[in-house]
């Protein structure tokens, strides 16, 4: 055996130890906190492996383009205004329209209609034209603008989904877009479910109002409220959408309160300690629709201690413009409340002293213990910090996979694993006698360079990817059936052994490569255009065809040539 032969043996050796070293906590299921072994990786187990929560959440578009639309029409009139162009109102239509295809009615003089439609086309590209009436348009948002809000806010749900998934600590979460209002959350290994759901559907949508106590003192927003709900039969039981109350509230109470305002409610915990034991009770606020400064505006947000009751809360601070918006609104506005709202609700509502400069400021939590509004304090902070999704989510399937289903999984497939492939390795032993161990040997190094791989690029096992590496041992076979096969055939027409072996391997990699690269196409094609545990299924395909390639035609070639340079001349092989 010449240096060459011994290179190769060596780098093969050095493979195989860092191999070793990749798969041992894994195989060895170490806890790698506690451990002292030096490498603390192990391959990340998927979904049906190791339990968790599946989810599929849609996304209200409607909502999101009614906003549009709202925001579009509550400046409309003052940015044609600063371009020399009045208007006499510019409102959202609330009768008569699609669902998912809001419409503005701009009202003007009808002598200045040339200029007012020039003005639009010029200052709002967004929106097209779908009703001219003398003295009146009617717009809506274009097709193209609304499949670009579609793309952004799918997208920006994603992200922020993510960030507030890393944040709470999950490992390899799985968060993709299925179809065009879809998004796909799978979280393995999660166990507290409930958590989860709230941390990612809340909007976080956080927003400062005044209230309007001018127009209507808080004892009569409540007799307003109270009234609505009698004649009009409307009561919320808990368990309901809490946004489709207030919705209904603030529709019946259309012209009983000023334009320009709506009524929110703070929710309030009465009762008892215990939380079985309380209640909630609705304390309703007449506030500004317009928001003086929103979440758009933070800049951080953390837990923090009242330094009297020793309560946690939520501290957050503005960035730059947020200050001096903030500085500007609690300077215009002393003496009347602030109402602090997250996603529609009222946290609280101080009475505005003075000026507050500086950008600061802290959201005081709801009643209950200690750990639980530390916790609630916590995830608020995260999903502040994280950032407010563009759209309202629904869920619309969930499915919560126990660990026991995981680990019964893992069994099965172990041990139908490990079956199998002794069974494969005693027909290749029985069928190719001395060969066959040879490609044992090969197999074995295929599957532990597969598993190390696999730990080291942090991929993902699930069950079917674990189908995958039984079709990548299978493969690996017939790529050793196809080398026996040729150099068979080249013995029984009389080529010496070391001839029948060089052309064995030569003549047999056509016909393997073809074949793995076949595989390798589809496994491309598979981990692109598919989700889940195709994708799974497919990255191991595609990891084993490389290493099937490297052990059937590389290791096996070397092993043949350490055989008969140990035996020259030698007139048999075990074949």
């Amino acid at each position: 055996m010449g240096r060459s032969w011994w290179g190769k043996f060596i780098v093969l050796m050095f493979f195989v130890v860092l191999s070793v070293i990749y798969v041992i906590p894994t195989i060895a299921n170490l806890d790698l906190e506690k451990t002292k072994f030096p490498f603390k990786q192990k391959v990340n187990l998927g979904l049906d492996l190791q339990g968790g929560l599946y989810m599929v959440l849609g996304v209200e578009f409607e909502k999101v383009y009614k906003e549009i639309a709202e925001r579009q029409a509550s400046t409309l009139s003052e940015n044609l205004k600063e371009k020399g162009v009045e208007i006499k109102s510019a409102k959202l239509v609330t009768e008569g329209t699609v669902a998912g295809d809001p419409k503005i009615a701009v009202e003007f003089d009808a002598a200045q209609r040339d200029k007012v439609l020039a003005a639009l086309k010029s200052e709002y590209p967004n929106l097209r034209l779908s009703d001219d009436q003398s003295g009146r348009f009617e717009l809506g948002l274009t097709k193209e603008y609304r499949n670009d809000v579609r793309e952004r806010t799918i997208g920006q749900s994603i992200e922020v989904i993510r960030n507030r998934i890393d944040e709470f600590g999950v490992s390899e979460p799985s968060i993709a877009s299925q179809g065009e209002d879809r998004i796909v959350v799978e979280l393995p290994g999660v166990k507290d479910i409930d958590r989860a759901k709230d941390l990612i559907g809340r909007t976080a949508k956080l927003e400062f109002k005044i209230v309007n106590d001018k127009a209507m003192n808080p004892a009569e927003v409540g007799g307003l409220v109270e009234e609505i709900e009698k004649t009009h039969g409307i009561a919320f039981k808990e368990g309901d959408k809490f946004s489709e109350y207030v919705g209904k509230i603030n529709e019946k109470a259309k012209g009983k309160i000023p334009e320009g305002s709506s009524i929110v409610f703070e929710r309030v915990k009465t009762g008892p300690g215990q939380a079985a034991e309380q209640s909630t009770s609705r304390l309703p606020y007449l506030i500004f629709s317009r928001a003086e400064v929103t979440g758009d505006d933070l800049q951080d947000a953390n837990v923090a201690f009242d330094p009297e009751s020793q309560r946690p809360n939520v501290s957050f601070t503005l960035n730059p413009r947020g200050a001096a918006l903030f500085d500007k609104v609690t300077g215009d506005h002393i003496g009347e409340r602030l109402a602090i709202v997250l996603d529609n609700i009222v946290h609280s509502a101080p009475v505005i002293q003075s000026r507050i400069s500086g950008g600061r400021g802290q959201i005081t939590l709801g009643n209950g213990n200690g750990d639980q509004i530390m916790q609630e304090a916590k995830d608020l902070a995260i999903v502040l910090r994280a950032g407010a999704l563009p759209a309202q989510l629904e869920f619309l399937e969930q499915r919560v996979i126990g660990p026991s289903l995981g680990q019964d999984s893992i069994e099965k497939g172990a041990k139908a694993g490990i079956i199998g492939c002794l069974l494969v390795f005693a027909f290749m032993i029985f069928y190719y006698r001395g060969s066959g161990v040879v490609a044992t040997v090969s197999l074995l190094l295929n599957a532990l360079f597969l598993l190390a791989v696999l730990v080291g690029l942090e991929a993902t096992l699930t069950l079917p990817g674990i189908a995958g590496i039984a079709l990548t041992i299978g493969m690996a076979v017939d790529s050793n059936v196809i080398i026996f096969e040729r150099i068979r055939d080249e013995l029984s027409e009389g080529k010496s052994v070391t001839g029948a072996v060089e052309a064995g391997f030569q003549k047999a990699f056509g016909a393997i490569f073809d074949a793995n690269i076949t595989h390798g196409i589809v496994a491309i094609i598979l981990m692109n255009f598919g989700t889940g545990p195709i994708r799974g299924f497919a990255i191991t395909l595609l990891i084993g065809i490389v290493t099937t390639l490297f052990c059937a035609v590389t290791v096996c070639k070397l092993f043949f040539d350490g055989y008969l340079a140990a035996r020259p001349g030698t007139q048999k092989l075990s074949i």
